[in-house]
C-alpha cells in the first residue's frame, strides 16, 4: 500500500468553547428591562394623576364659585323684603333700636311666612349680625338718607363696590335653613346698600311740567323713585366667594 493511499485513523484534536444557554444566561437583562418598564409606567401614572388632581381642583372651584354666586343672588332680596316699610316710616322699629314704634311697622304682617327673614335682619339676634351700625356704631343704617361718610371714605366711595360698608351680615345654612347646622356648613353673607340718588318717575310732578305724559300726580304722592345700589357678597363652605351688584327702585310713597 502506498503512502498517498493511506488513511490515518488517529483521532483529531480539535478546540471548542461552550456557550452558556438557557434561563440562567437571560436573568439579568431581563430584571434591567423589567426596571426600565416600571419606571416608565411610574412617570405615566405620576403625569396622569397630576392632570387629574387639577382637573379636580379646577371642577371644585367652578362648583364652590357657583354655589356662591346663586346664595349671593338668593340672599339679595332679604333686606329688600323691608326696604319699603323702612322708607315709608322713615326708620327702624324701637325693638331694634330705632324710633319707630313696633305696631307700625309691623313686619310680621307685613311680610307674613318670613319670620326667619325677619330674624336675620334684627340685630338684637346674634351679636354682630343683622343690621349694621353707621360707621361702626350704634345708630343703625339708614336707607332713604345718603351714608353718612366715615372715616377714610372719599368722594369716590360710591364707586368702589368692594369697599362699600357692610349694611346687613347674617348665617345661613348651607341647606337654606336660617340656624341648626355648623360652621363647616354656613353660608356667611355681608350685604351692602347705598343710595345712588333719586328721580322722578314719568308723568309726574317736575317730570310732567317738562312735556311727558301725564299722570296726574306730584312727587308727593308716587311719582318719585329712590335708586339704591344693593352688593350682595357670599361665602360658602371650601371658601368659595362670589359677589353681586344690582340696582334697585324704590317707589317714594309718602
Amino acid at each position: 500500500m502506498s503512502n498517498a493511499a493511506a488513511i490515518s485513523t488517529a483521532p483529531r484534536v480539535t478546540s471548542s468553547r461552550r456557550v452558556a444557554t438557557g434561563p440562567s444566561a437571560q436573568r439579568g437583562i431581563a430584571l434591567f428591562v423589567g426596571l426600565v418598564f416600571l419606571v416608565m409606567l411610574t412617570m405615566i401614572a405620576l403625569v396622569v394623576m397630576k392632570g387629574t388632581l387639577l382637573e379636580l381642583r379646577m371642577t371644585t372651584a367652578t362648583a364652590r364659585h357657583e354655589a356662591a354666586f346663586e346664595a349671593s343672588e338668593a340672599l339679595r332680596p332679604i333686606p329688600e323684603a323691608v326696604l319699603a316699610d323702612h322708607v315709608f316710616n322713615r326708620g327702624w322699629p324701637s325693638s331694634w333700636g330705632g324710633d319707630v314704634p313696633d305696631a307700625m311697622f309691623d313686619l310680621n304682617q307685613t311680610f307674613a311666612n318670613r319670620t326667619a327673614w325677619i330674624n336675620l335682619l334684627n340685630p338684637n339676634t346674634t351679636s354682630g349680625l343683622g343690621l349694621q351700625g353707621v360707621c361702626g356704631g350704634s345708630t343703625l343704617v339708614s336707607f332713604y338718607l345718603p351714608a353718612s361718610a366715615c372715616s377714610g371714605q372719599t368722594d369716590a366711595y360710591n364707586y368702589m363696590p368692594g369697599s362699600w360698608a357692610p349694611a346687613v351680615k347674617f348665617t345661613v345654612c348651607e341647606t337654606g335653613a336660617p340656624t341648626g347646622c355648623g360652621s363647616n356648613q354656613q353660608v356667611n353673607a355681608t350685604i351692602s346698600v347705598v343710595r345712588d340718588g333719586v328721580t322722578v318717575n314719568k308723568g309726574a310732578g317736575a317730570a310732567m311740567s317738562q312735556g311727558y305724559a301725564s299722570i296726574g300726580v306730584g312727587t308727593a304722592k308716587a311719582g318719585s323713585a329712590l335708586l339704591l345700589q344693593i352688593r350682595s357678597e357670599a361665602t360658602v363652605p371650601g371658601n368659595g366667594q362670589a359677589a353681586t351688584i344690582a340696582q334697585y327702585k324704590l317707589n317714594v310713597a309718602n
